[in-house]
């Protein structure tokens, strides 16, 4: 039975699978609220409340109030590079494309027909137009009906597929299905100032994938701001080459949190070029950078304890284009911590269901757990 003292939403359910289940949105949110008051005290920082990791309700505010209405990667400028160019993507449910023009300039779009919403494409490619699968309705690559067989010119005069909103920061691609939202770059400017003599813009995809896990998508995204758990979980993976140790929390900025790494092979010139840089860019881009490569997921909830993730590697083409042995050698160490990290963040979401967890404090290197809290309970709070 719930405790009648007063606290963070989950804590005094010792035996209550599932601690937020069957909250209404009210009590959600006063939950909420008093973690944002109470989050920080004189033993430390304190992560969420673990009954926020464990709500239907939750989760539909958190898709209502954030992934609709923020900044959300789905891919990089290398993989655009030709008109005809095309990538698909599912934004919490919503299909989407991303398509090079004939004009040279990146458009998205709902990846759906306007006329009986079949979905128009699948995976990536290039494509001279964009045909329905279902009664071969054809739109140029800016978006603009072509053709509709059967139909009268008159019909189907003006109609156009569903515009989205399309920035581009450092190469990545971002999609907002909010026509309302403020730029994103802005938000980024310093760290910016950080990431940007890596040249990301000019890096070349090597590899990408698709893959599920059952755990919340807070989990994941926390699990990639920290890296206080390396010398444990990756301690023959990563942790000989970033070293646990060397972690600096920095800063961060409203739109993103951030820290670094020594890396210890690293080929530097300099202090700068010796760090990998670690940030998320809120609600659910996680990326790692360095000289030379970067790896970043873009995360996407499924259900409160399901989600689906992309994951891509690239690499800068100016350091010289990576030979097939050095590809693969990235693609075995991204599949090992991947594969790590998956058997810890499954059993935390176990643990975050009975609801007696996640009340001890936050390490100093976490502190990047406690901001993305943070952003989280101001989308949903104001």
């Amino acid at each position: 039975m719930a405790s009648t003292k007063k606290t963070f939403l989950g804590e005094g359910r010792a035996s209550s699978p599932l601690a937020a289940e069957g909250k209404s949105k009210s009590e959600l949110l006063a939950g909420l609220e008093h973690w944002r008051a109470n989050s920080e005290s004189d033993k430390g920082k304190f992560p969420l409340s673990s009954g926020f990791y464990s709500s239907e309700e939750f989760l539909t505010m958190e898709v209502e109030n954030i992934f609709h209405k923020e900044w959300q990667c789905v891919g990089h400028v290398s993989e655009l590079k030709k008109p005809g160019d095309y990538l698909t993507f599912e934004l919490v449910g919503h299909p989407i494309m991303v398509v090079r023009d004939r004009s040279d300039e990146l458009r998205a779009f709902s990846n759906v027909c306007r006329h009986r919403s079949a979905r128009l494409l699948d995976g990536s490619g290039n494509t001279k137009l964009l045909v329905c699968p279902y009664h071969a309705w054809t739109y140029e690559l800016n978006g603009k009906l072509r053709g509709a067989p059967f139909m009268k010119p008159a019909q189907v005069k003006d109609i156009c597929l569903n515009d989205l909103r399309l920035e581009v920061w450092q190469g990545l691609v971002f999609v907002n299905l909010d026509q309302n939202a403020e730029p994103l770059a802005p938000r980024l400017e310093s760290l910016q100032e950080e990431v940007g003599p890596f040249n990301l813009a000019g890096m070349d995809v090597v590899h990408s994938y698709d893959d599920e896990v059952d755990c919340n998508w807070k989990v994941l995204v926390e699990n990639f701001c920290e890296s206080y758990h390396v010398f444990r979980v990756h301690k023959t993976t990563l942790e000989p080459d970033t070293p646990t140790a060397s972690v600096e929390v920095m800063p961060g900025g409203p739109g993103y949190n951030h820290h670094t790494m020594r890396c210890v092979t690293a080929a530097a010139t300099n202090e700068k070029e010796n760090k990998e840089h670690l940030s998320c860019i809120y609600p659910s881009l996680t990326f790692a950078i360095r000289t030379a490569s970067v790896i970043w997921l873009s995360i996407q909830p499924l259900q409160y304890n399901r989600l689906r993730f992309r994951a891509w590697v690239a690499r800068d083409l100016n350091a010289g284009r990576a030979t097939e042995s050095e590809v693969k050698t990235d693609m075995e160490l991204v599949a090992a911590f991947m594969a790590e990290d998956k058997i810890i963040n499954t059993g935390v979401q176990k643990g975050l269901e009975c609801g007696v967890g996640n009340r001890g404090p936050l390490n100093e290197m976490e502190k990047t757990n406690w901001q993305f809290g943070q952003y989280v309970a101001s989308k949903l709070l104001g």
